[in-house]
């Protein structure tokens, strides 16, 4: 017989972990920022990954944890790529 492992610990199953926090200059551009990427982090389904998202006054944070590198920078890059696109829309 071969060796039998239990149920994974979740620090197993999320090994990799990453935290971004953004300050805006005022809560108002926070709160546009964070709404305009909330449908996008409600609405896609990542299975390597976990994300908290949340607005602390003018802070966005973003905490992740993933299986593996690739999944952490994937789900960064995503992450990244909203939050400039809603910034440069508050510049027009």
């Amino acid at each position: 017989m071969g060796l039998q492992r239990g149920p994974r610990r979740k620090e197993e199953e999320w090994p990799v972990e990453g935290l971004i926090e953004i300050s805006f200059p005022d809560e108002e551009t926070a709160k546009i920022v964070y709404e305009s990427v909330l449908y996008e982090h409600e609405s896609v389904p990542y299975r390597r990954s976990r994300i908290e998202f949340l607005r602390e006054g003018n802070t966005v944070i973003i905490r992740f944890l993933a299986r593996d590198n690739s999944a952490l920078r994937g789900t960064l890059n995503s992450y990244l790529r909203w939050i400039k696109v809603a910034m440069d829309s508050l510049e027009v």
